[in-house]
């Protein structure tokens, strides 16, 4: 665990916690939204703050109170409880932001934000609670065992009316909500839009309910909120908001009996299949379609979809999902504002709800359904002029977007991409490693022919989608070299045979951490003053060093990242499994609390793969290397079996911990040439050893 340590910096917006100026934590306005430092947060809370870059887990301990956050999470545990974000936390410049209002309902503030002042302002909710109202408050209301209930309440005045508890259902096609108060309470209900919302405001109530938002996101319904207000004139009254999607819900009825009121909406019924009217141009093929189905009949396995994955961009978004080649996939425009992605062969995990939001520009919802037993469907509410679907081994990807490149095949052995942005598109080629890629903010799709190349002119080619962009890698086969023409209408791509060379191991290199990801930090006392350095820049020195050695005895050598830029780690095994790597060899440093610890250690994760040389055989020669020719301390070598690196990889792979930059002797070594020169140069020669020794 290492702490997370950054200056504060003054910002424009100013921060009050009780009416007390607050001025050591940082604020950031990102996407329209107010975000808090967590760190800086928690420790104005009197709490100890750490992350663990592996995990990019921030945690927080006061007493018995733990709180763990996760960069790109919209979820935390208080205590080991998952709780839910109505935000991700983000990591910028090397520090991780939380949802100020996210903050406001995990510390039970009242929130305020006034943005042509900049002023944010956190309050705390009050209530005054007799012992023997304490007690009282204890007892659960168990009047009903199909409903979800809330939990109970703490009275503050005894002779008032309160909110006492919210209890929903969702069933047979109808939501219902129960709005239970202490005594018969007068109400009145309207409704809002922008956002789409039904209000019942319970007059002369006071609300202590805790966790004022309740997240459901299904069937139409989003969530449920609730909070105390008060007349112009200083009565007491108790809001109920219950936020709804108006393409889905059209009508609603309320009722009142004692001192319950009933909100019950009726939810709309699974989307049927339309005619298809696509206007996006894609040529659905039918005879793919039809072996595909043939191909499930003969397995009448169904999978199940666990999980969405969405990257959002400013001109695009993707969905991706793990799939199996059994299930058969077709996608449609049902009208002008929903597109069907049919999935036979498939359900869905349903546990965290049906709608999901996304309103990125692109797609504004989706909807999960299993049809039958047999048959899942998603509809996305999205006005996207075109969107293209991707079906890979293990994945399934649509691209939707309104505008977007194509890559086909020119003259049976050449590809052409065209696009109305061609000006917009770049491209490297690589011609030390026979690899090109075409870089574009907008997206790129490879057309089904292009992979007719495989196995002769190109040996992979893969799109990535990040939030900057689309990077399309096309690796050419050793024995062509490539040509590229760029027009203002397209760009054009040659092949040409060149005479065969004599192989080595393709060898894939992995620098660890990267970009907005430091790694481990250390710190040094140099003249009194203390200085940090980052792992990452200690792991891609080492890296490039082992590169230039490796080549210069005649490997093909790839790299997951040559300059300080962000790689995830599962886009690091993909591009090395694209390219088909013999070895990968991933280079970090190590960190523990103990600074007498140092030395080198060697993690694998045991596959079985068969191949040439077992995982656990390559991690032994590799320590034993650099141990006798460096001579840093033998830590061994440890099976870690949950590392992505490790476990997702298709070739022998390793995790080298060169040194403990804990240690003050080895950080002396890091900071040396020589050493990370001798560290390189042990590698290459495990490597030569195992190609002499091991090769099949």
């Amino acid at each position: 665990m290492l702490l997370l340590v950054s200056a504060f910096a003054a910002t424009s917006y100013k921060l009050f916690v009780d009416s007390k100026q607050v001025d050591s934590v940082r604020i950031l306005e990102y996407n329209k939204s107010i975000y808090f430092a967590l760190s800086d947060f928690f420790r104005y809370k009197g709490y100890a703050v750490s992350y663990d870059s592996k995990s990019k887990k921030v945690s927080a301990r006061k007493s018995k109170d733990t709180y763990e956050f996760y960069i790109e999470r919209t979820y935390y545990y208080y205590n080991k409880t998952r709780k839910t974000l109505s935000g991700k936390v983000l990591l910028k410049n090397g520090k991780s932001y939380i949802l100020a209002k996210d903050i406001s309902s995990i510390f039970g503030y009242y929130y305020q934000e006034d943005r042509a002042r900049k002023i944010v302002k956190l309050t705390a909710k009050k209530a005054v609670v007799s012992s023997s109202q304490k007690s009282s408050s204890n007892k659960k209301n168990s009047s009903s065992k199909i409903l979800t209930s809330r939990g109970d309440l703490q009275r503050a005045v005894s002779q008032s009316i309160y909110l006492s508890d919210l209890k929903y259902s969702i069933e047979n096609n109808k939501f219902t909500l129960l709005i239970i108060t202490s005594a018969s309470a007068t109400y009145k209900d309207y409704v809002l839009s922008n956002p789409d919302r039904i209000v019942v405001d319970i007059l002369n109530t006071i609300d202590n309910l805790q966790n004022n938002t309740i997240q459901i996101g299904k069937s139409g319904i989003l969530r449920i909120r609730h909070a105390l207000n008060k007349t112009s004139t200083g009565e007491p009254f108790a809001r109920v908001v219950i936020d709804y999607d108006a393409t889905l819900v059209k009508n609603y009825k309320i009722s009142k009996a004692d001192n319950q009121i009933k909100v019950e909406i009726d939810l709309p019924e699974v989307i049927e299949n339309k005619t298809n009217i696509d206007s996006s141009n894609i040529n659905l093929s039918g005879n793919n379609q039809e072996s595909q189905q043939n191909n499930y009949e003969a397995k009448s396995s169904v999978y199940m979809v666990q999980k969405i994955n969405i990257t959002s961009a400013d001109s695009f978004s993707v969905v991706q999902m793990d799939i199996v080649p059994t299930v058969v996939s077709d996608i449609y425009r049902a009208d002008e504002s929903f597109v069907v992605l049919n999935l036979k062969g498939a359900q869905f995990n349903l546990d965290n709800g049906s709608l999901f939001q996304v309103n990125d520009g692109i797609i504004d919802y989706y909807v999960l359904s299993n049809i039958d037993s047999n048959n899942a469907q998603v509809v996305f509410s999205t006005k996207a002029n075109v969107f293209v679907m991707n079906r890979f081994d293990s994945k399934l990807e649509v691209v939707f977007a309104n505008q977007y490149a194509n890559i086909k095949l020119y003259n049976t052995n050449g590809l052409v991409i065209s696009s109305p942005f061609v000006y917009d598109i770049n491209y490297t080629y690589d011609t030390a490693n026979n690899i090109i890629r075409i870089v574009s903010k907008n997206p790129v799709a490879i057309s089904d022919d292009v992979y007719n190349l495989k196995g002769t002119i190109i040996s992979s080619v893969y799109s990535v989608y990040q939030d900057d962009g689309c990077t399309v890698t096309i690796a050419v086969n050793p024995d062509y070299v490539a040509s590229i023409n760029k027009s203002e209408k397209n760009i054009i791509i040659g092949f040409s045979q060149k005479p065969k060379q004599q192989k080595k191991l393709k060898i894939f290199i992995d620098p660890g951490h990267g970009g907005s990801d430091p790694g481990a930090i250390y710190t040094k006392i140099v003249n009194g003053k203390k200085i940090t350095y980052n792992e990452k820049d200690f792991n891609l020195d080492i890296s490039l060093r082992l590169r230039d050695k490796l080549k210069s005895l005649g490997y093909d050598v790839y790299m997951s990242r040559e300059t300080d830029k962000f790689v995830d780690l599962y886009d690091r095994t993909k591009m090395a499994n694209s390219l088909n790597a013999d070895l990968f060899i991933s280079i970090h440093n190590n960190a523990i609390n103990n600074p007498q610890t140092r030395g080198t250690m060697v993690l694998y994760k045991e596959k079985n793969l068969n191949g040439f040389i077992s995982d656990k055989q390559f991690a032994q020669v590799v320590l034993d290397y650099i141990v006798k020719n460096v001579g840093t301390q033998n830590k061994g070598i440890v099976e870690r079996p949950n590392l992505v690196v490790l476990k997702t990889s298709n070739m022998p792979a390793v995790l080298v911990e060169v040194a403990f930059g804990t240690n003050q002797d080895d950080l002396n070594l890091l900071l040396s040439d020589s050493f990370k020169d001798a560290v390189a140069k042990a590698i290459a020669d495990a490597v030569e050893l195992i190609r002499t020794n091991y090769r099949r």
